[in-house]
């Protein structure tokens, strides 16, 4: 069993210390990058303490039950982030009703908690430190922490970071050192199956912080073994994806119905190596391997910072806004961390939902505008007679689509992947369907022979059912590449 114990020390009784707001941003965000589907800790198993429950006694009582009700097969999590404090031959916790001029008296001893670790009957104990402290402590506190956090049982990880300068808690809402962490978590330490280990985080984590901390090392003690233990599982593609054709079926027919390891923002299209969409924020995160993309997709995506751009993946698209482009150098690696907000006053103009236009019903409207912006058809002739033309084919989302769609983007060499996406795109923008269920290419002989959409139509009034738009079209674009 997965068990967890996030401690935030986010106030101070004593007004003397200072104190650190954003350690409760750091819990939530950990207890969300633990909890998120698919998990392996349950959401009932993962204890949050701050606030006035960070006091000496509770957390006491709390670190005692967490780590001696475990059994030899649970794996611990304890993550603590708060001030850190220092005597002459002892390194402490700072908790929340602390006395600066008793800390020693007041506080939670690091060897108390490092002897928790030690005694507790779990095999696997990963332990995550991020203590801030005043400057004008000694620079011996390295050496202290040290031995205060040393371990020796088998299967343990611990690793604390202590601070000299406070400013450093206030880099992304986080603190530095469990920035680090929580980009480990998103996707950053994910392994090549998918899957985040205690031995891919660690190892992130550890380069993270020796590239960062130049002049102050941060304490590592580690004394694990065996296998690997999962912690987290992360959307991310699988090793070679796409790197070769969709297999082929009897008759050397060809089906794309996914977009692998693509996404497009804006007009560029890139590979992510990881990706999550976290609905509490309405935020997608994405980690992109320099080495998977072309030179220029780093800076166009440079540029987009703090812009709007139409997004599409998997079998989704919305407007966002790039809150974050960060690119950062681990291991002589180059990763791109994107994160996208969703613009909720951009979700296109669904005009047609419930419309009728010159005896034209909604469900026709829709598929005659696929036939226009998709298939590149004429319009048809009682169309133009009844002046309906406008109407229906109007652009009241302003996302702009090529008169010949899927050839231009065949002739610019574009992966039958991201030609998926395109589709996906227009579907969405131009408010034909507000979610697509499917969407199929059928490749044989060399062309797209045929393509398959099914997807729903906005649902307007909350007692009417989203109707479903269904379209199985022969088509014929040759492939020259």
């Amino acid at each position: 069993m997965y068990k967890a114990l996030l401690i935030a020390v986010n106030e101070q009784r004593d007004h003397e210390i200072s104190a650190l707001p954003n350690t409760l941003n750091d819990v939530r965000e950990i207890n969300r990058l633990l909890t998120e589907e698919p998990a392996v800790f349950d959401k009932s198993d993962v204890q949050i303490l701050y606030g006035n429950l960070t006091t000496k006694s509770m957390l006491d009582h709390a670190l005692h039950s967490f780590f001696r009700d475990a059994s030899p097969n649970d794996v611990l999590f304890l993550y603590w982030a708060g001030h850190g404090g220092f005597s002459q031959t002892n390194a402490y916790f700072i908790p929340y009703d602390a006395g600066i001029h008793a800390i020693g008296d007041t506080s939670i001893n690091m060897s108390d908690v490092r002897d928790h670790i030690d005694q507790t009957k779990a095999r696997t104990v990963l332990s995550f430190f991020d203590t801030c402290h005043s400057g004008a402590l000694m620079r011996s506190i390295d050496n202290l922490m040290e031995r205060g956090l040393e371990i020796k049982g088998s299967g343990k990880f611990v690793i604390a970071a202590c601070t000299e300068n406070q400013l450093a808690w206030d880099r992304n809402g986080h603190g530095a050192f469990t920035d680090h962490l929580i980009r480990g978590l998103e996707g950053g330490a994910t392994n090549p199956s998918g899957e985040i280990d205690i031995y891919t985080l660690y190892a992130y984590v550890s380069r993270a912080l020796s590239k960062e901390f130049e002049n102050q090392h941060p304490v590592l003690n580690s004394t694990l073994s065996g296998p690997p233990v999962v912690i987290k599982n992360v959307k991310t593609r699988e090793a070679g994806s796409n790197l070769s054709p969709a297999p082929l079926f009897d008759g050397g027919q060809r089906v794309v119905d996914n977009s692998g390891d693509w996404f497009l923002l804006g007009r560029v299209h890139a590979r992510y190596f990881s990706y999550r969409y976290n609905r509490s924020d309405k935020a997608y995160s994405l980690i992109l391997k320099a080495e998977d993309n072309s030179r220029g997709v780093e800076e166009v995506l440079k540029q987009m910072w703090r812009t709007e751009q139409p997004f599409a993946i998997e079998d989704t698209a919305e407007y966002v806004r790039v809150a974050e482009v960060n690119v950062e150098v681990v291991g002589g690696e180059k990763t791109i961390n994107l994160k996208l907000v969703s613009s909720e006053d951009r979700h296109g103009s669904h005009m047609f939902s419930e419309m009728t236009v010159n005896g034209i019903k909604p469900d026709e409207i829709a598929k005659l505008r696929i036939d226009h912006y998709l298939f590149n058809k004429e319009v048809p002739r009682h169309v133009r007679m009844d002046h309906s033309e406008t109407l229906i084919y109007g652009n009241p989302s302003g996302y702009e689509v090529s008169d010949r769609l899927i050839p231009d983007l065949l002739d610019q060499h574009v992966t039958l992947e991201c030609i998926r996406l395109h589709l996906i795109a227009v579907l969405v923008f131009k408010s034909i369907v507000s979610e697509v269920s499917s969407l199929h290419l059928f490749v044989e002989r060399g062309a797209i022979t045929r393509i398959t959409i099914e997807g729903r139509r906005p649902r307007v009034y909350s007692n009417v059912n989203p109707s479903i738009v269904s379209v199985d079209e022969p088509v014929h674009f040759s492939l020259d590449y």
